[in-house]
């Protein structure tokens, strides 16, 4: 589904503009320090005189703690002279400072000519002459009109307040907003006595002054700032002057206040569907709770309509309710039997609770009407095109000081149907005692679990009994650890619908003995010219495990945990509970670490490991399979390179030396230029080792990915994942973006393949078939824009990238 979160706004800081009349007439302004500006023309010099009274300051002249990238590419910035006053102090209860050149009285009326000023507090009005109406009680400034606060400038020819009527007028008036870098033009802002603000012929842009790229235009904007709402009459956004959208009528918020109102459309074009163009609608329906419609036409298959609804409560927590319901896929009728319905759906709700800090509650629910679902139609993000299955779990948690208990509800749709669904936890309930781990206190071990399992399938069912109880010994110093651990593991089954086997209540224990210990030295040294400290770790971890037979026992929730050098110094080499591993073995590990002794920082860390077995281990995931006679496991090695906040490197290898090959591996390395540029680099080798994956290929993958700025305006970037296996490229992506000072341009092409099967992608399964998107990005700085798909592509592709903030 597409989603947004908040509504389309013609501006933020339009409510800022009308802020300005809304304040006391004596807000005024003092004219911002003179900045210098070399023209060779009087055209020129007359544009950086404009500009330097709406305080636009050329980046020449910009102090450097203040230069930043959108400062470079509008090349120059906003700066308020009042940027340092105190806001917190209330300007009504200040005095009143005026000053005039000469004081004339002329029947009723007061004249002030020549250089005449206000302050009050932070407020500040400025003015060639200033005529009061005593009879009238009206006061009229002319000439050079100038009324400032911190943040808000407006200028004009002419201003009137009339006191009586309380309404405040500014005729041909600027006005400029720092903070969002926006200015704007009106030929009259005209405010009532009930604090309503009206702007007639009014424009504003984000662009710098001089250069309205594009700027929102309207016959008049109604605006009601207490409500925090406007509304716009015959309003038209143009680009370089000619009208690109219009709406006769349009409400809008003017803060960050929810209201209902359209979002900026999505788009983008495809291979799956075609041009694809959504529209949301969000509907504010209450402070706790909303909703988000957005109607998705798809070329090729037709609309689908998207509803989100979303509430919140102190008590029941949050939660999200959404779908999609496409009524007759055109596209997907050709690919389904004539007895399958081609109308395409899909349930989400999503929910977080928390009570007292005691009581925890999660549902985490998805179903899709069939398995191509996700990759027909969540084209958004690859991660929803990498998706095998689709989780449905609801689960409440207890949270004491000493006990953890879990209720949990679980199963999961598969994605392939190629790929049985996993089994169904109809529930499962743990308990597990938590305690304190106080060095040197003996400390129980207590955990059990009780799972009922099911399955839509022709397997085998039943009820699984999982507990371990115990005790452990911390031990703690400076220079180093000592844990050690005694428990007994005991595993029971009820089990129906047996088909390999006859015994239903099989039943498994063993116990478990195991000691981790591990020093710490230390050393200060130099790396690089740094002062650093450098340790060596090493540590040992015994492990102990009684062997009991297992082979009528099913595999509901179980797998072999893929060796990792943390896997050194796990108690058990399965997940799940279905498998009582033995063992006696010894584990031996050596990590060193640099550390800048100035920050804290681990510049380098390295760490190296093997497994050494003093008996086979028979336990098995498959019953049937052979026993593990190796007498040492592979060498786990890994590495970190963290010199600097802009370069990381991380490295991890497995290696056979007893087959001197290497059978799993990966290098990432990361560099990010101080101009926002970003490198990345990868590589990954795996070799399948154990039964589950043995049919699998050996997959060998290389990854690029960058963002690279070429000056202040343009950037390409690019990524591709590359099978060195097929030397073929699997997922390739490139793009141009185009960010100037006021409006960001991103075109982008992806190639795919759609991993029909849910596992491996074969590259050379004649049957694949490569897919392909073009999306393209327009963000008016200030207001939103178009495509947001893009910075979903972009952000699962270039590790690092993160969109700006406009």
């Amino acid at each position: 589904m597409t989603r947004r979160s908040t509504p389309f706004a013609l501006s933020n800081a339009v409510r800022l503009a009308l802020i300005a009349l809304a304040l006391p007439v004596t807000a005024a302004a003092q004219d911002s320090k003179a900045v210098a500006c070399e023209a060779t023309d009087t055209a020129t010099t007359r544009a950086c005189e404009s500009a330097r009274r709406l305080d636009w300051v050329p980046i020449e002249a910009v102090p450097e703690a203040l230069i930043d990238r959108q400062c470079e590419n509008c090349a120059g910035r906003y700066i308020d002279p009042l940027a340092g006053e105190d806001t917190d102090a209330d300007p009504d209860l200040a005095d009143i400072n005026a000053r005039a050149n000469t004081t004339t009285l002329r029947e009723g009326e007061v004249i002030l000519s020549g250089g005449v000023s206000a302050d009050q507090g932070y407020r500040q009005m400025r003015g060639d002459s200033v005529i009061v109406d005593r009879v009238r009680k009206s006061t009229t400034l002319q000439g050079n009109v100038t009324l400032r606060e911190p943040g808000v400038l407006v200028r004009g020819e002419k201003a009137e307040i009339l006191s009586e009527e309380d309404i405040a007028r500014v005729y041909n008036g600027q006005f400029v907003f720092h903070e969002e870098h926006m200015h704007g033009t009106a030929s009259l802002l005209e405010r009532d006595a009930q604090g309503l603000v009206t702007v007639h012929d009014s424009e504003f842009t984000f662009c710098a002054p001089g250069e309205n790229t594009w700027a929102v235009v309207s016959d008049q904007l109604d605006l009601d700032i207490e409500e925090g709402l406007a509304t716009a009459h015959d309003a038209r956004i143009e680009v370089e002057d000619v009208p690109v959208f219009y709406v006769p009528w349009l409400r809008f918020p003017l803060d960050d206040r929810r209201r209902t109102g359209f979002l900026w459309p999505d788009f983008g074009n495809d291979s799956t569907g075609g041009l694809d163009i959504t529209v949301p609608f969000y509907i504010n329906l209450a402070p706790d709770y909303d909703a988000l419609y957005s109607p998705r036409y798809i070329e090729e298959r037709g609309l689908n309509h998207e509803l989100q609804l979303r509430y919140k409560h102190g008590l029941l927590g949050d939660w999200l309710v959404g779908g999609a319901y496409m009524d007759g896929d055109d596209r997907y009728e050709n690919q389904v039997p004539d007895n399958r319905s081609n109308d395409r759906w899909l349930g989400i709700v999503r929910h977080s609770g928390l009570i007292d800090q005691r009581w925890r509650s999660r549902v985490d629910y998805s179903k899709a009407s069939d398995v191509d679902y996700m990759k027909d139609l969540e084209t958004s993000n690859l991660d929803s095109q990498r998706r095998t299955s689709l989780l449905q779990l609801a689960q409440a948690d207890y949270l004491g000081d000493d006990w953890l208990m879990t209720l949990q509800v679980q199963q999961f749709q598969s994605l392939a149907d190629d790929i049985n669904d996993d089994y169904k936890k109809l529930p499962q309930f743990s308990a597990r005692y938590r305690g304190s781990n106080t060095p040197f206190q003996w400390e129980p071990v207590a955990f059990a679990q009780y799972s009922n399992f099911d399955d839509d399938d022709n397997r085998v069912t039943g009820q699984r009994l999982y507990s371990e109880a115990g005790v452990a010994y911390p031990m703690r110093w400076s220079y180093g650890f000592l844990d050690s651990t005694v428990k007994y593991r005991y595993l029971a089954y009820e089990l129906s619908d047996l088909k390999t086997t006859t015994d239903e209540d099989p039943t498994a224990g063993s116990a478990v003995a195991s000691v981790d210990g591990g020093l710490f030295f230390e050393r200060f040294t130099s790396l690089g010219g740094r002062n650093v400290l450098q340790t060596l770790e090493p540590r040992l971890f015994y492990l102990y495990s009684e062997y009991d037979e297992q082979f009528d026992q099913p595999d509901f929730d179980s797998a072999e945990l893929t060796f990792t050098y943390n896997q050194l110094f796990r108690d058990t080499r399965f997940s799940g509970r279905d498998r009582l591993d033995d063992a006696n073995q010894v584990a031996l590990g050596l990590t060193t670490r640099f550390i800048d002794d100035e920050n804290g920082r681990d510049l380098f860390s390295a760490s190296i490991g093997e497994i050494f077995y003093f008996r086979d281990r028979k336990v098995r995931l498959n019953p049937g399979a052979q026993p593990l006679d190796d007498s040492t496991s592979e060498l786990a090695g890994e590495l970190a390179f963290n010199p600097t906040d802009a370069v990381s490197v991380r490295a991890s290898l497995i290696y056979d030396h007893q087959e001197d090959r290497a059978n799993s591996g990966y290098f990432r390395a990361g560099y990010e230029t101080p101009a926002g540029g970003i490198f990345n680099l990868g590589y990954s080798y795996r070799r399948p080792l154990t039964a589950v994956t043995a049919n699998q290929p050996t997959t060998e993958e290389a990854s690029i990915s960058t963002f690279l700025p070429l000056n202040n305006n343009w950037s390409v970037f690019a990524a591709m994942n590359y099978s060195l296996e097929t030397d073929e490229s699997v997922e390739d992506m490139i793009g141009v973006e185009y960010d100037s000072c006021c409006w960001t341009l991103r075109l982008l092409h992806l190639r795919y393949f759609n991993n029909v099967s849910g596992g491996v992608i074969n590259l050379n399964d004649p049957d694949l078939e490569r897919e392909n998107t073009t999306q393209f990005q327009i963000i008016l700085k200030g207001m939103g824009g178009f495509g947001d798909r893009i910075t979903d592509i972009m952000e699962d592709m270039i590790r690092g990238f993160n969109e700006r903030e406009y």
